[in-house]
């Protein structure tokens, strides 16, 4: 039962991944910066919220992953108001997911881990305040050393509006452990720094 579910969120995972665009090759930064490559929506607190992705270099290439708050029936914070949540290096990163609660905005998207071609990828999961758009959680989603990559991931809110789901597919181990998928669940995301428990399949 619990392979099938894992398999339709994978599916959804990757039917949503042949959404992105790949980056542009035009050398202009202010083309660049108008170029978006995933985008995604949520609300929370009254106010709605996208991410997009924007390619802001190419070479080497770089994608700012941007939050931006744009406006809501009962929302009373500014319209327009932006911030990068993750520059990231190299390849453009997975489709973004974007979550929201009463307790605020949560981010997911695999990236490469740093600038070396041969670096894994890893799942990045933020946790966003939405009146201040700042990060106020980065928990990362990492594979064991030297064992491979995560291949895709998605984060969604849990129902309680405290709790986040993440998950994916992965080439790789975690913790010493084998397998295509991983699950990862956090308590109380917002508000506590423990880490998730991860199951894989």
């Amino acid at each position: 039962m619990l392979k099938n579910k894992l398999t339709s969120v994978v599916c959804l995972g990757s039917a949503l991944a042949l959404s992105a665009c790949g980056g542009p090759e035009a050398e202009d930064g202010a083309e660049l910066s108008q170029q978006s490559a995933a985008l995604t929506t949520a609300s929370s607190q009254g106010c709605d919220y996208e991410a997009t992705t924007v390619q802001i270099t190419t070479s080497p290439p770089q994608y700012n992953i941007v939050i931006t708050r744009t406006g809501g029936a009962s929302c009373t914070l500014t319209t327009g108001q932006s911030v990068v949540v993750q520059t990231v290096p190299l390849a453009a990163p997975g489709t973004v997911s974007l979550s929201g609660s009463s307790m605020g905005l949560a981010v997911g998207f695999t990236m490469k881990n740093g600038w070396s071609g041969s670096a894994a990828t890893i799942m990045a999961v933020r946790a966003v305040d939405p009146t201040t758009l700042s990060t106020t959680r980065n928990a990362d989603i990492y594979c064991d050393y030297m064992t491979g990559s995560i291949l895709t991931g998605g984060a969604n809110i849990s129902a309680n509006g405290t709790d986040l789901s993440a998950s994916g597919t992965k080439a790789c181990k975690i913790g010493g452990k084998s397998g295509t998928y991983w699950v990862a669940k956090f308590t109380d995301f917002f508000t506590t720094t423990t880490p998730p428990v991860i199951t894989t399949i």
